[in-house]
């Protein structure tokens, strides 16, 4: 009877991260370029921003040095129709908000249609930007780079 219970413990382990992967959206890779001449800070300021650290493979790296750049991978278990990554970077008196999306929507044909967009919002003098570098259009996956000087 025990072998049995656990069979099926086991069994409901597995059913529910099949489930649980099969709603993901689809990943966005992540590349933060620190142009500037001084060390950048990766902070969390938002609930958008937070759900983005949580969800990142590897974490952010809490310092990024002058003139270096860090990658990681971003996919939200929400829905297999939308993904999201925001980001936060600072340099001395400098920010620089990034942000990067996905949603799959229907037209008013019915067809669905995926869109990527990006935004780079600069305070304190920074010059932020933001790149979509990359699209698949089968996995729906997309590569997006921010950089700030």
């Amino acid at each position: 009877m025990t072998i049995h219970k656990t069979l099926l413990v086991l069994c409901s382990v597995v059913a529910l991260f099949a489930a649980g992967s099969a709603h993901a959206g689809p990943k966005v890779m992540v590349t933060f370029k620190n142009n500037a001449i001084a060390n950048a800070s990766y902070i969390v300021e938002t609930s958008n921003e937070a759900s983005t650290n949580l969800n990142a493979a590897p974490k952010p790296a809490v310092t990024v040095n002058a003139g270096v750049a860090d990658t990681y991978a971003v996919q939200s278990n929400i829905s297999p129709d939308s993904n999201f990554a925001s980001v936060r970077y600072k340099v001395g008196g400098k920010t620089c908000a990034f942000t990067t999306t996905y949603v799959n929507t229907y037209n008013s044909s019915g067809i669905k249609v995926p869109s990527w967009n990006k935004t780079s919002t600069p305070s304190g003098g920074a010059t932020c930007t933001a790149t979509i570098t990359s699209t698949n259009f089968t996995s729906h996956e997309w590569s997006v780079e921010f950089a700030m000087k």
